[in-house]
Formats: structure tokens, sequence, C-alpha cells
């Protein structure tokens, strides 16, 4: 059980489109993670762990899994030791409640039921869950979701070879900014932009990624980086602002959102430059592999 871990989810496509219909694509991602421990350690995290442990049990979501026996183990020291920053876009939130389906669930394995029940226990965090990140994080393969009704497990590995996560190193919340898109769709201009022209490129990268079509991924995500920086400028954190133009003018890289934007990580992809060269083309920025 100690040895289970859970990643966070990156999602790749489909930030703030997946609202208005447009698919999205979301992987888990290895290189950070959360596991189960017993162990009382004298740090911050261990602390504030346990007391969200201890509050999430009187969540009425509760239902979804055996309270009992995870309550059991909280007074017998559990908490959840986690490499995954909170406010980053990652779903940090996602993998917790990952971790405690995992355990202490009643699943059958239906994987909409399971996507339910999993949003209704994120729902402690975030007021109102979809299910996706911690169902990523549940079944850790790449989701392809059609619509939040209809969700296909990927059973084979993707071509990711340029991607890359950028670290702003400014984390931010989630609710004010989809607050902020709720907010822009009563514009009808934005409102079409985002039907006719980002969500219908969103479907068009997703399906270049599916065919392992490098040439025209670059060109969708370039669309799709310009669009943003046309209509989503309060996602997209200051200090980026220069590099981000500079990526839709030289075309050697692209920047766009990794989920609702506004501080955490961005999300990159060079056709032209490794991770490495990236590294050195943005020295002043901490680049991660996807």
């Amino acid at each position: 059980m100690l040895k289970h871990k859970c990643p966070p989810k990156v999602l790749l496509l489909g930030e703030y489109t997946i609202l208005s219909g447009s698919k999205a694509l979301a992987l888990p991602y290895w290189e950070l993670s959360g596991q189960w421990n017993f162990d009382k350690k004298d740090t911050e995290d261990y602390e504030l762990s346990r007391s969200s442990l201890k509050s999430f049990l009187t969540h009425n979501s509760v239902q979804y899994i055996d309270s009992k026996r995870l309550g059991d183990d909280i007074e017998r020291g559990l908490w959840f030791d986690s490499s995954i920053p909170q406010g980053y876009g990652l779903g940090s939130s996602g993998a917790l409640i990952a971790a405690i389906f995992n355990f202490y669930s009643h699943s059958k394995g239906n994987l909409l039921d399971d996507k339910i029940a999993l949003g209704r226990l994120e729902d402690y965090f975030h007021g109102a869950s979809s299910g996706l990140d911690p169902l990523v994080s549940h079944i850790q393969k790449p989701l392809l979701i059609h619509s939040f009704d209809e969700v296909e497990v990927l059973n084979r590995d993707l071509n990711l070879n340029g991607f890359f996560l950028l670290n702003t190193k400014k984390p931010r919340q989630t609710g004010p900014l989809v607050s902020i898109y709720q907010e822009k769709l009563k514009d009808p201009q934005f409102k079409q932009g985002c039907a006719e022209v980002l969500s219908k490129e969103v479907n068009f990268a997703i399906e270049a990624i599916m065919k392992n079509d490098s040439t025209n991924l670059h060109h969708h995500l370039w669309h799709i980086s310009k669009f943003q920086w046309e209509y989503f400028p309060e996602m997209i954190p200051t200090q980026l602002r220069g590099i981000w133009t500079r990526g839709l003018e030289s075309g050697d890289y692209i920047l766009k959102l990794c989920g609702a934007g506004g501080g955490g990580f961005v999300l990159g992809h060079s056709q032209k430059y490794s991770l490495e060269e990236m590294s050195s083309i943005l020295p002043e920025h901490s680049l991660r592999k996807i």
C-alpha cells in the first residue's frame, strides 16, 4: 500500500474549451507523485496533510468510501506524502482523492461511475468537480475526453516529443480564473471565437497527436497560443508575455495554458529544439519534460 504512487495529471489540451464542448486530452505525469505514509515527520507538509484528512472525513461525500477504515488509519498516523505542488494546475487534490479512492472505495470498476464518485469526493476541495483530474490519477493512463459523459482510456503510449512544462513559480487558484472565463463568454465575439476557432484548433491538435502528426500538431498549437494571447490575457502571467510573443513570432517554440493559467505551469512545445536546447533559450525559466 505504501509503495503505490499516485501521479498528478497534465491537461495537455482542452483547458476551458472542454466547458464549451471540445474534446480534451489528459495524461498522468510521473515526474511527480504522492503516496500514503505512516511515518511521522516534523514538517509542515505532514501537519497540513493530517489536518486536511481529518477535515475530509466530515465531508458528505464519504459515502463513496469506507470512512471508518480511513478514519482508523488516520488515527494510526496516516498522511499523504506528496511532491506535487498545490496551485500549479497539475491536480494535487486529484492525486490525493485518487489515493483515497484506490484504497478505501467501494468501486466496482465502472469508469463513469468511478468518475462520478471521484468528482463528489473532490468537491471537498473545489466545491464542484468533474472528477476528471482524480480519474487520470486513478486510472494512471491517458484519457481522451470526448465529453464529460464520454471518456476513453488510451491503452497506448502517446508521442509527446517536443512538449515541456515551464514553471512560473507562481501558484494560483482555479475558481476565480474559471469565473473570468464564464464572464467573458457573455461577449458574443469571444463566445463565437471559442466555438469556431479555439475549440476546433484544440480538436485538430488532439487528432494530430493521435495520428502522430508532429507538423500539423505544431501548426494547431500555434493557433491555440495566438488565440489565448489575444483573448485570454488575464490568464497569461506578466513575466511570460515577452517569451510568449517571441515564440509566436519565431515559431521556434509555442507556449499555451496548462489548465486554468494565471500561474502554475505553462505548457510548451518545440518542433525544432530539445529540452536541453530550450533550457538554454529560456535560461531564466525552469523547464520540465513531459
